[in-house]
Order: C-alpha cells, then sequence, then structure tokens
C-alpha cells in the first residue's frame, strides 16, 4: 500500500479510509460500528485504529451502555489543529446577520495571499500565479473561460457553519496572490466551493 499523508503522520490508504470515516461520523464510532461503515475484518480494523491512535490522529474512547461489564471502546478522529482554530477565527468574525464579506476576513486572506505570493517567486503571470496557489493551499482549481472554479476547501469545517466569512478569507487570499483588488468570488453551495472572476 502506498503511504498517503494526513494531518503530518503518515498513514496507509486502509488507515486513511478508517480516518475519514471518523471524520465523516463526527462522532466516537465502536468497532462494529467502523466494520459496517468500512466492511473491513474487525482484526484489521484493530490493527489501523491502534495506528492511528498511535499517530495522535484519533482518540480511543471508554463508552458505556448503561450496562454491566467492561465498557466498549470508541474512537473518535481528532480535529486537526488549523481546523479548530479556523472554526473558532470564523466565528468570531460571523456577526451572524447575513452580512455579505466581511473585511477584517479580506484582509485576513489578502495577508495570506500575499505571503503565498512571495513563497511562490517569480512567477509573472497574475493567472498563473493564483492557480499555483490555490492548487498548493489545497482548493483543486480548475478555469472555465475567465473564471477559476474551486473545487475542494481546505476550510470546510468552517466553510460549512460560516461561510461568508471564509468566503472572505478566500477573496483577500486569492487579491494578496495577484497583488491587486477587484476579484470577484461567487459560492456554489451545492459543492461547498466557489467560482472566482479575476480583474
Amino acid at each position: 500500500m502506498n503511504p498517503v499523508e494526513i494531518n503530518e503522520p503518515v498513514v496507509t490508504s486502509a488507515q486513511a479510509r478508517v480516518l475519514s470515516t471518523l471524520r465523516d461520523a463526527g462522532r466516537a464510532l465502536t468497532l462494529a460500528d467502523l466494520h459496517d461503515a468500512t466492511g473491513l475484518h474487525p482484526n484489521t480494523l484493530r490493527g489501523h485504529l491502534d495506528a492511528l491512535v498511535a499517530a495522535g490522529s484519533a482518540s480511543r474512547i471508554a463508552t458505556r451502555s448503561g450496562g454491566r461489564g467492561r465498557p466498549r471502546w470508541g474512537y473518535l478522529a481528532r480535529e486537526p489543529e488549523y481546523a479548530a482554530l479556523a472554526v473558532a477565527l470564523a466565528s468570531g468574525l460571523d456577526a451572524g446577520d447575513g452580512r455579505a464579506l466581511d473585511p477584517a476576513a479580506v484582509r485576513g486572506g489578502r495577508a495570506w495571499g500575499e505571503r503565498l505570493r512571495a513563497q511562490l517567486g517569480p512567477v509573472e503571470d497574475g493567472r498563473e500565479r493564483v492557480l499555483l496557489a490555490l492548487a498548493h493551499t489545497g482548493f483543486a482549481p480548475t478555469t472555465d473561460g475567465d473564471r477559476v472554479v474551486l473545487n475542494a476547501c481546505p476550510l470546510l469545517d468552517a466553510a460549512r457553519s460560516h461561510p461568508a466569512v471564509v468566503c472572505a478569507v478566500h477573496l483577500g487570499l486569492v487579491e494578496g496572490v495577484l497583488g491587486q483588488e477587484g476579484a470577484g468570488l461567487r459560492p456554489r453551495p451545492e459543492t461547498l466551493g466557489c467560482v472566482v472572476s479575476l480583474p
């Protein structure tokens, strides 16, 4: 199996599948739950879970069913630190009044984009620089005429709960990478992606 990197520790593709199942559940899953969800044999699952716990990607939690006897073990994916920080910051910026893009979030995104522009070095074409930066940061961009379609979101947890703030950060990121204002951003709620128009 080829190793896949998830949140720093290197895990196998089967372990990545188990971890993805835990993250999607958003709650502690028992061995039986994981067997049902993945189809993997319980003994195989135990080995994968032990490795994920040892790597710090998951926690093993004693759960009681209310009856007597030993507690059952549940497994819970650990939230990557950056994801928790993103949700916390988005929460603090979200005024909750449905207004458009928050200026502070745009400024934060712009600072991120300016740092990326410096890291990318001398890429003369602004559109190419934006595509490189967006691919590097996990947005999986594609082009559609004059528009750039963002097919993934590296801040997905925060985007689900605070879309206006995260979209503002994305817009600022693009403008920071470009080195100029005037980009546009239209969310695609059905995919949790966005469409960016460049100035």
